[in-house]
């Protein structure tokens, strides 16, 4: 399987591993007057609502820093052939790797800004544990962001302003410093992303059938339906993640088997439900958003491992 292709694949887990937060935001919604209804909220959070916030917060950080650091890669790798094909009549255009290369620096921008000079993430309040651990990786893959960034746009200036047919040389070393650069993002982002989900807020899993209020049943069947499918996206994203080339892609497989039941059982559950007027707003968001974004992602991991048993990575 091509390299562009597993990118592909990769930058489609976001969506699993990325919402992890949609929880929470359905939490907030539902304890809230929607279109009339007050719905009683239905779970208990050992966090406190600063951590649920300050974890959310930086939920969305990892969430863009992630959407441009993958971009940026997987654009190079579909956009710029092999160092090796390259030649001075080769027509290379890297629209998409040179618009990702470029908007890195308005995300580093944004951060740095954010963090150092008392910004919205420098006035988020958590506990001293999460706070130290988080923000001590987060500072780690700003810096690391600062070596990605200039790599990525030198490179792309290189094909982008047609410098590879004056001097074809410097392909290979460049080829060479992409894989690098990107390399050392991807440990400081996973360390990053691992420092966050060690405070994802814990789920108090309720049974509707237990709650006679119709809305505040449908509320919660959603609710558990979404914790549901994202623990097990989880849980695969995890096995995804030890990957590597010529390894035993067995156990990733048997996550996705796993993550791909629990997606219909509650698909089923969700769309077979009972709603109310008021409450039909949510199976709506979760069919017309949530499903088919999963059902996407389904259909690519479903031939990723159907066509490839080795993965470079």
């Amino acid at each position: 399987m091509s390299n562009s292709k597993f990118i592909s694949i990769l930058f489609i887990t976001l969506f699993l591993f990325l919402s992890c937060s949609i929880v929470n935001k359905i939490k907030e919604k539902i304890s809230t007057k929607k279109e009339g209804v007050n719905i009683k909220e239905t779970t208990k959070d050992v966090s406190s609502k600063e951590d649920v916030n300050y974890y959310n917060k930086y939920i969305e950080v990892m969430n863009k820093v992630q959407d441009i650091g993958e971009h940026i890669y997987r654009n190079y790798i579909s956009d710029i052939p092999d160092p090796k094909v390259v030649t001075r009549n080769s027509l290379i255009i890297p629209i998409s790797f040179q618009l990702y290369a470029g908007q890195l620096a308005g995300v580093i921008k944004e951060y740095k800004r954010s963090y150092f000079d008392r910004g919205e993430l420098s006035k988020l309040k958590g506990s001293d544990d999460m706070k130290n651990e988080i923000e001590s990786s987060f500072k780690n893959l700003l810096s690391v962001l600062d070596e990605y960034y200039p790599v990525a746009q030198k490179v792309s200036d290189y094909y982008s302003n047609g410098e590879y047919k004056n001097d074809v040389s410097k392909a290979k070393n460049y080829d060479e410093e992409m894989k690098s650069a990107y390399s050392k993002y991807k440990t400081a982002f996973h360390k990053f992303s691992d420092a966050i989900r060690k405070y994802k807020p814990k789920r108090d899993i309720r049974d509707p059938n237990s709650i006679s209020n119709p809305d505040e049943r449908a509320a919660t069947l959603v609710l558990n339906s979404y914790g549901n499918i994202l623990d097990a996206g989880e849980a695969f994203y995890d096995k995804y993640q030890d990957v590597n080339y010529k390894s035993d892609v067995s156990d990733a497989k048997n996550k996705f088997d796993d993550f791909e039941k629990v997606f219909f059982e509650n698909k089923h559950s969700v769309l077979n439900g009972e709603f109310t007027d008021k409450t039909k707003y949510l199976k709506y968001n979760f069919e017309d958003y949530f499903i088919s974004t999963t059902e996407k992602f389904l259909d690519a991991g479903n031939k990723f491992f159907e066509n490839c048993a080795f993965i470079e990575k």
